[in-house]
């Protein structure tokens, strides 16, 4: 189990900070700028399946991403590592009728569409294969309810998943979680030093000696094999009914509340 402790709490106000400091960067001009991390890896999920990318996909889908996920109050970079586990961040057709990018099954998306009063797609249920905005949105609206429902992203993801490897599934992406984070602070570090100590808002606590120990530490965790990622992947069969039905107890090792979210399991 991956071991969660003090330094997260700490490292999550320096990330949350990070991530709104992303999408509020070209306010201006109305758009969200794209980590170079997230562009990197995007290109090279994609390469790995042979796909090309245009970079006009790769900014769209981090907007994608951000918009959403700010939306239903989960980490981005959470929604992130699990689109790159699940599906190498393409529009792909898993088992039964799982699809797209966070392969989600379109019957468990029926089920949040009358739960959680989404709009059901006006093309039919098989755009949430071609629409990643859609697909996102069902996703992580889902994920949202889950992790609401436990106060545990494990054990969320371990609903998500609902396959006979849940746990290695949900290890998985928090690994992966772990390691965008890391690429996540780099990054903002990177621009922080660059920057003049008057336009930063967050030069305090990148200036701290506790923040950089926690830096160096959570760089040293390193990315998921492919084998571990398509071991983990491979056996989603996400569920609402199951996921209801399976939804008592906390978790050791539970995330803190992000973005607003109540921690309901004291």
């Amino acid at each position: 189990m991956i071991k969660l402790n003090a330094f997260m709490l700490l490292l999550f106000v320096f990330v949350l900070a990070s991530i709104v400091g992303f999408g509020q960067e070209n306010q201006s001009s109305n758009q969200i700028q794209t980590p170079e991390w997230f562009k990197n890896a995007v290109v090279k999920k994609r390469a790995g399946i042979n796909l090309k990318t245009a970079p006009e996909f790769i900014n769209d889908l981090w907007s994608a991403i951000y918009t959403i996920s700010t939306k239903y109050q989960v980490p981005p970079t959470l929604i992130a590592a699990l689109i790159s586990v699940e599906s190498n961040f393409a529009n792909v057709k898993g088992g039964g009728d799982v699809v797209g990018m966070m392969q989600i099954s379109i019957s468990t998306a029926k089920n949040i569409s009358k739960l959680l009063g989404l709009e059901p797609p006006k093309n039919g249920w098989d755009e949430l294969l071609t629409n990643h905005w859609m697909n996102i949105t069902y996703g992580t609206a889902y994920i949202s309810y889950l992790y609401k429902k436990t106060g545990s992203f494990q054990k969320a993801l371990e609903m998500y998943n609902n396959g006979k490897n849940k746990t290695s599934y949900a290890q998985m992406i928090l690994k992966q979680y772990e390691y965008y984070e890391g690429l996540h602070i780099a990054e903002l570090k990177s621009k922080q030093q660059n920057a003049s100590p008057n336009t930063s808002d967050y030069a305090s606590l990148s200036n701290s000696a506790t923040q950089t120990d926690l830096f160096e530490q959570i760089l040293s965790n390193p990315a998921p094999s492919a084998t571990e990622t398509a071991n983990a992947s491979n056996t989603s069969t996400n569920s609402l009914t199951g996921s209801l039905s399976n939804s008592n107890g906390g978790s050791t090792d539970k995330l803190p509340p992000l973005f607003g979210v109540t921690d309901n399991k004291k």
